[in-house]
């Protein structure tokens, strides 16, 4: 496609082959930018050549590889069609589709574009004979592409310049400007114009020999590279040199051969066939399209259809599932509803459980507090033993002293005493067979721990449990603090304590 371009003005015959190739190596899909572009090239190197109706029959071919999104690519055609539609004389047409791509590149700020596209217009204003309408065109083309620099489109401009008479001398050096553009540019197909007009600028400046000259140059230019339409035009411009210098027939036979191909390039029934078959093909495109919206409309319902059941479906299946899930979630709560009994009747069974333990707490406490008591009722005994021998000691000194007739009576006095607090000693032993009985399991666990203890150390542990201090233990036993305070070391080497545990303490826990 770059070839194509170069060689587009140098040779338009290799130009439209390098196309036709590019075509070719396109992929058919529709829509395609790289195929459109290509056919677009393949059209502007056929209308170089003076194939319109080829070119007319593929601009209206490649619409449908143009997609609807590249709306340049579309406006670029809609200026090639004007351009042939011109060119075959239906300036209307050539006009409205002109004022299409105008419209789209003076929004979209495409200055080289437009200035082709204004290029053109002057041309069609050129056919019609509304030349003052037509150099407005050119000028406003030459103002463009002077002001980015575009040689190619501004010896386009000059060249269209001097299409109809008027200041020759100004427009054969327009024309003298253009041609040096173009031979920097090995154009050979503008070169063939350029000539051409300054043959006919030449004609209406009266040089005919310098314009016969000129047609020369621009017939070879155009039989090298096959122009149909400039030697066309070269017909027309050398039959009226020849008319001006009297040679009528020359004259006579460059207008028939004008004519011949002016027939051959704007036959309107070739054109009319190729617009029938347009059509005829843009029908049956309609037409399948019809039936493909058609196809297309019952997959849309089949498949709304098919939405729906499907729809249905999964709502039957949030149905079953809400359902399922309700039921579970029921089932759940009263789960839980069970759970939560059985938590509060294992809560208060426990309460009971607690309840009952604090009840055996307290009648263990009451039992250890009775006794204590009773230990301590039994030192207050035990006291009282005391201080009943060493009265009856006392009593009894008092007997040595005596006679045998005091005597008698005195001794009579300590039995009465004796038997006074006689029963104050049943009581004692009571107190200390009721000690030995409650704390009998008490004796029994510490001796499976503690196997070795001698039957002192285990009444001195029973009686320490019973929570007696060491006076009291003393007045019970019998003997003194000091002598209960070192049987309680013995029994703490025999517990094995360590020196910071509380005998005590430690005997509670059995």
């Amino acid at each position: 496609m770059e070839q194509a371009e170069i060689a587009l003005y140098t040779d338009p015959k290799l130009s439209s082959a390098l196309a036709s190739r590019a075509i070719a190596l396109c992929p058919e899909k529709k829509p395609d930018r790289s195929r459109a572009e290509a056919i677009l090239l393949y059209c502007r190197a056929e209308q170089l050549l003076g194939h319109f109706d080829l070119s007319i029959q593929n601009l209206h071919n490649v619409q449908s590889y143009i997609a609807p999104s590249e709306k340049k690519l579309n406006a670029h055609r809609l200026s090639l069609m004007g351009r042939v539609y011109g060119k075959l004389g239906d300036y209307n047409k050539a006009i409205e589709l002109n004022d299409e791509a105008i419209s789209y590149f003076k929004a979209t700020g495409d200055s080289a574009a437009l200035a082709e596209c204004y290029n053109e217009r002057g041309v069609t204003h050129h056919f019609m004979n509304e030349f003052q309408v037509a150099e407005r065109f050119f000028l406003q083309a030459l103002d463009i592409n002077r002001s980015q620099r575009n040689l190619q489109g501004i010896a386009a401009n000059l060249n269209n310049l001097c299409l109809y008479k008027g200041d020759t001398e100004d427009k054969l050096r327009f024309i003298q400007e253009a041609i040096t553009i173009n031979k920097n540019l090995n154009a050979k197909w503008s070169l063939g114009e350029n000539y051409n007009n300054m043959g006919k600028q030449l004609y209406y400046g009266g040089s005919y020999q310098q314009a016969l000259d000129a047609l020369k140059t621009a017939y070879d230019y155009a039989t090298e590279i096959g122009a149909r339409e400039l030697i066309c035009d070269n017909y027309e411009y050398s039959a009226r040199v020849y008319a001006s210098i009297g040679d009528y027939a020359k004259a006579y036979t460059n207008l028939q051969q004008m004519y011949a191909l002016n027939k051959e390039l704007q036959s309107s029934n070739r054109l009319r066939n190729i617009e029938q078959e347009i059509a005829y093909k843009q029908y049956q495109e309609q037409k399948y399209a019809a039936e493909q919206q058609k196809q297309a409309y019952k997959i849309e319902l089949l498949n709304r259809n098919l939405w729906i059941l499907a729809i249905l479906f999964v709502l039957g299946l949030a149905c079953s599932f809400y359902v399922y899930k309700l039921s579970k979630r029921r089932k759940d709560l009263e789960l839980v509803e069970a759970r939560y009994q059985l938590q509060c009747s294992e809560r208060e069974l426990d309460e009971l459980k607690l309840h009952q333990q604090q009840l055996e707490l307290q009648n263990v406490q009451s039992a250890l507090e009775n006794s204590r008591q009773e230990a301590t009722t039994f030192a207050v005994f035990l006291q009282s033993r005391n201080e009943l021998l060493d009265k009856i000691r006392e009593m009894i000194k008092e007997g040595y002293k005596m006679d045998a007739a005091n005597l008698i009576p005195h001794l009579k006095r300590v039995n009465a005493y004796i038997s006074q607090y006689q029963s104050g000693d049943n009581a004692n032993n009571t107190l200390l067979q009721n000690i030995e009985e409650k704390n009998q399991a008490f004796v029994q666990r510490l001796t499976g721990q503690h196997p070795d203890l001698t039957q002192g150390e285990i009444h001195l542990a029973t009686l320490l449990r019973v929570n007696l201090s060491t006076k009291e233990i003393a007045m019970i036993t019998g003997t003194t603090p000091k002598t209960i305070n070192m049987n309680r070391y013995r029994l703490r080497k025999a517990l094995a304590l360590e020196g910071e545990e509380d005998l005590v303490e430690y005997l509670t826990r059995f």
